[in-house]
């Protein structure tokens, strides 16, 4: 099953956010947030990495990400409504 992230929705409404995944970080916030709920979805690591909330580690320095999601199968085992 795919999950809802890789669906392009967001894993704590549900809704359709594909391009709001896929923009980044603002960059002046350093962050992104889902329009419906208020969740964040991106952010700049300190090393200046930008991370989205699926991502658990930072690929530059090797840090936790302090926005994962972790593997709640609340978020990532929903199934989809097509």
């Amino acid at each position: 099953m795919e999950t809802l992230v890789k669906k392009g929705h967001c894993a704590f409404c549900k809704t359709e956010i594909r391009s709001t995944l896929s923009q980044g970080p603002h960059p002046k916030t350093k962050a992104k947030y889902c329009p419906n709920c208020g969740a964040q979805l991106w952010m700049v690591h300190d090393c200046g990495t930008p991370l989205r909330y699926e991502d658990r580690y930072c690929t530059k320095c090797g840090e936790p990400n302090p926005i994962y999601l972790d593997n709640d199968p609340d978020y990532f085992a929903d199934p989809v409504e097509e």
